[in-house]
């Protein structure tokens, strides 16, 4: 009997996780339910208390519960701006505490004069707030904050069950004004969760999906590589052999050019070696930027090569923001400088470069005992080889060495953005808006400074297992 082999399952999302974080562009277009539902929790505040003025006893109180629900909706509105991004856990209770002051106060208000509790806006305001934290904050946060304010407001109805119009249980009261509260959270709640899961699922599979096609195409593209590098190599080094197979011999004057071919490989592969994602995508804005007429004069600073320790959505975060500066309405060309530093180690990421250069992938070192010309040969073609193996011995010396940083300490790498950027202040916030909501929510720190024209970003990268909690 054959055994069914089980079906992996899929790793759960963290609890921290919510839409805004996972997905920062779709959080992007989730901001507006904020001011939509604080209009409507404000209007209705307003409507509701202009229409019951028999009820109202103490109309400081009644105004004070209006203003207080008014700034519960601003304080919804304000966390939930692009540019704040990640809508932390103390706004969420600053929201939330706002609406129970609001109810306090409304309920105080109206003590011993409230009809019914069915039109009381307060629990309904604080339901509404509640909903609209659903694309912000994780599904048991909601459910937590949601239950703990429905307890609240089932309470203060019991205590005022003994002077409402209807006579009922007074749990029936308890029940309705409960409901007014925990249905809205529960709605918030299953929506956050539900939208976590499938964004999780979804990128759970995009990277596994990744990975497979990665290891299925490591040796044709370490292969392609050094075909490619050899190539590169006609101009010079393959005519220079044949000159030398023709004439069946070697000479002094070959020798010398052989090592002088050697040595420009080797520096040809060296440059390219050391050569990053953030090289290349600086590369091409360069020439994006000399194609409209203009003289660029773009700097990068990563002299340990951390950008190659950013994964994939920090890349591709880092890589929007620098493309929309340089394709900014008053944006100096001149002024563009990128600078990466950190506090631990730098990364060891030549594992993929010994794979294209090394043993596996350069091209195969002739015999030792074969005629002078595949002497020529080898110093040219284990340039490469060469190259790999100093680079492999890098990361084991850097292991060697003390260091200053205690075990539990975090690798933490600082990108640093400067650019001149001529536009008035509300135009630069509102162009840039979009791109800091991502950065806040894919890196643990984003500090924005601005002197005009000049522009500072800086945002830090954890290398340490997890990569951002702030705000969680």
């Amino acid at each position: 009997m054959t055994r069914a082999t089980p079906t992996p399952r899929r790793p759960r999302a963290p609890a921290s996780a919510s839409q805004q974080r996972l997905d920062p562009i779709g959080g992007l277009a989730a901001w507006p339910i904020a001011p939509v539902v604080a209009l409507i929790v404000v209007t209705y505040a307003i409507a509701a208390t202009v229409s019951r003025p028999h009820e109202i006893q103490i109309e400081e109180l009644a105004v004070s519960a209006v203003a207080a629900l008014i700034i519960a909706a601003a304080v919804l509105v304000w966390s939930a701006r692009p540019d704040l991004a990640p809508f932390t856990r103390s706004r969420a209770i600053v929201v939330v505490a706002l609406g129970l002051v609001a109810h306090v106060l409304a309920a105080a208000s109206a003590w011993q004069y409230n009809g019914m509790i069915q039109d009381d806006f307060a629990p309904i305001g604080l339901g509404l707030l509640l909903l609209a934290l659903a694309p912000f904050r994780p599904w048991k946060e909601i459910l937590a904050l949601g239950g703990i304010s429905a307890i609240i407001v089932g309470a203060a109805a019991l205590v005022q069950s003994p002077f409402l119009g209807v006579r009922t249980p007074p749990a029936l009261f308890a029940i309705i004004a409960m409901t007014q509260v925990l249905a809205p959270s529960l709605a918030a709640a299953a929506f956050s969760r539900q939208i976590v899961n499938s964004i999780h699922r979804w990128q759970t599979d995009a990277r596994r999906a990744i990975r497979g096609r990665t290891e299925e195409n490591r040796d044709l593209l370490a292969h392609e590589v050094v075909d490619h590098r050899v190539k590169n190599l006609g101009a010079d080094v393959l005519p220079f052999l044949a000159d030398v197979l023709e004439r069946d011999a070697v000479t002094a004057a070959d020798v010398k050019r052989a090592r002088s071919l050697a040595f420009q490989v080797r520096r040809v592969l060296v440059a390219e070696v050391d050569h990053t994602w953030l090289d290349d995508l600086i590369e091409r804005e360069r020439t994006a930027l000399t194609e409209r007429g203009l003289n660029p004069l773009c700097v990068i600073a990563d002299p340990e090569r951390r950008a190659t320790a950013f994964d994939s959505d920090q890349r591709a975060a880092a890589g929007a923001i620098l493309v929309a500066l340089c394709t900014l309405k008053g944006f100096d060309p001149t002024s563009l400088v990128v600078q990466i530093d950190g506090s631990g180690p730098a990364p060891a990421d030549t594992a993929q470069v010994t794979q294209a250069f090394g043993a596996r992938g350069a091209l195969p070192t002739p015999a030792t005992d074969t005629t002078t010309t595949d002497t020529t040969t080898i110093a040219i073609v284990t340039a490469a080889q060469e190259q790999a193996a100093a680079q492999a011995r890098t990361p084991a010396q850097a292991q060697l060495k003390p260091r200053s940083r205690s075990t539990g300490e975090r690798a933490v790498d600082t990108i640093t953005i400067q650019a001149g950027i001529s536009l008035p202040p509300y135009q630069r916030r509102r162009a840039l808006r979009p791109y800091l909501s991502v950065l806040r929510a894919v890196f643990s720190q984003v500090r924005v400074t601005s002197r005009h024209p000049l522009l500072t970003l800086e945002f830090d990268a954890d290398r340490s297992g997890s990569n951002s909690t702030k705000g969680i």
